[in-house]
């Protein structure tokens, strides 16, 4: 009993101790990374990230250890979104633009050909009364009619668009008088009904709903401008759609938005000194839970997890810094099965954060005695342990990125 209590303790502690988040840096890209996408954007098996900064849209594809970074041209806009935007099956990128003398802004469309990319102009928008600008895109079924639009806004005359590939040519109508810099849709209310929801830098969360014959608006908290960020999902592993967005005026915090059939429900879930100027949900830590993840002003980052009825919240990133994390993705970008976390900064930098935890069980048979000692050791996701990270004597044995035991030297 002695011993197995021993060893109790021993998991414990290498748990907390050896928990972590591996901070990768990616660029410089030249100016600030307004958006990232995960897609397999060349309809192969491979996973690919595609930034946009402000200036130019790019495509990094991970191999031989390294990010091979191609530059897939100007842009000059903010956002970019992945998806059968023509409803054919085809894996598409998408990117607003702005372009200059003159000015206006739209959307391209990127198709991978099989030896290099073709770029098509999708949607223009009027510069009336000023010189239009490509903002946010986003792609979904938002009518719930079974196909695919694109949705992109002009961030200089506030007018919100919707482009329909009708099988010879793009149309593009206007259909709401405002924008926004972040945008998405969801079935947010629960009930299986798309609707777009977006959001500007200190803006109202908006949402507006096709009934059949018009776009039906209505603000998801009316009292409150200043938000930033928008996303949605099971952010509390349940069964329910929530929303999620982050206050940009003081107190700075990030809510959650719960639809109860009549009304949305507000609910507080932390605080923070600083904007929180972007988020997102997904598994970050491959632990089949979904976590909320908000990338803050001064270049912090936290990681929100629901459980035992209350939000818990830890660092990802704490150390700050130049910049602001401003875009963030969550997904398998090195197709090796784990999955990690992407925040764009505007310090021209893309960061990618690994979570590397020793996941042991209390069992004694993962407690393996040997005599030989070994020079080095390696975590989850490929990476050299140096010996002084470690105890003494002990080391870490993973087989495809899961921990199957630790061994002491005696």
């Amino acid at each position: 009993m002695k011993k197995r209590n021993i060893i109790l303790i021993f998991v414990i502690f290498i748990n907390i101790l050896f928990s972590y988040w591996v901070k990768e840096q990616i660029g410089p890209f030249g100016d600030r990374v307004s958006g990232v996408v995960i897609a397999k954007g060349r309809n192969d098996d491979t996973n690919r990230l595609y930034v946009a900064t402000w200036t130019r849209l790019y495509e990094l594809t991970y191999r031989n250890n390294r990010w091979d970074i191609l530059d897939m041209g100007i842009t000059n806009g903010w956002g970019v979104c992945a998806g059968d935007g023509r409803n054919d099956g085809i894996i598409r990128i998408y990117a607003t633009f702005t372009t200059v003398s003159p000015q206006y802004g739209g959307v391209y469309e990127y198709t991978w050909t099989g030896s290099s990319w073709q770029r098509e102009i999708i949607a223009t928008f009027p510069s009336s009364p000023r010189s239009s600008a490509g903002t946010a895109v986003g792609i979904g079924k938002a009518r719930n009619d079974g196909i695919n639009r694109i949705y992109s806004t002009d961030g200089n005359n506030q007018r919100l668009f919707e482009s329909y590939w009708d099988g010879q040519r793009w149309n593009t109508i206007q259909i709401f008088d405002s924008s926004g810099v972040d945008i998405i849709i969801a079935p947010a209310r629960g009930d299986g009904v798309n609707r777009i929801y977006f959001v500007g830098q200190g803006t109202t969360i908006k949402e507006l709903s096709w009934d059949g014959n018009r776009w039906v608006y209505q603000p998801v908290d009316p009292n409150v401008r200043y938000y930033y960020g928008i996303t949605c999902g099971y952010g509390r592993n349940d069964t329910i759609f929530r929303l999620y967005s982050g206050l940009g005026s003081s107190p700075y915090t990030v809510y959650e938005f719960t639809w109860d059939g009549n009304q949305w429900i507000k609910e507080r879930v932390k605080g923070f000194p600083t904007i929180p100027r972007c988020l997102t949900l997904g598994d970050g830590r491959n632990e089949g839970r979904v976590n909320l993840y908000v990338g803050y002003s001064r270049a912090m980052e936290y990681s929100y997890n629901f459980i035992n009825n209350q939000w818990d919240s830890c660092w990802v990133d704490s150390a700050g810094g130049t910049g602001s994390y401003i875009s963030v993705c969550i997904g398998d970008a090195r197709n090796d099965g784990i999955n990690r976390v992407y925040f764009g900064s505007s310090n021209y930098y893309l960061y990618e954060f690994s979570y590397i935890s020793t996941k042991i069980e209390e069992k004694e048979s993962n407690f393996t005695v040997i005599t030989k000692k070994v020079n080095k050791c390696y975590n989850s996701i490929g990476q050299v342990i140096s010996n002084f990270r470690l105890k003494k004597g002990i080391y870490f044995l993973y087989e495809k990125g899961i921990l199957k035991k630790f061994v002491k030297i005696k």
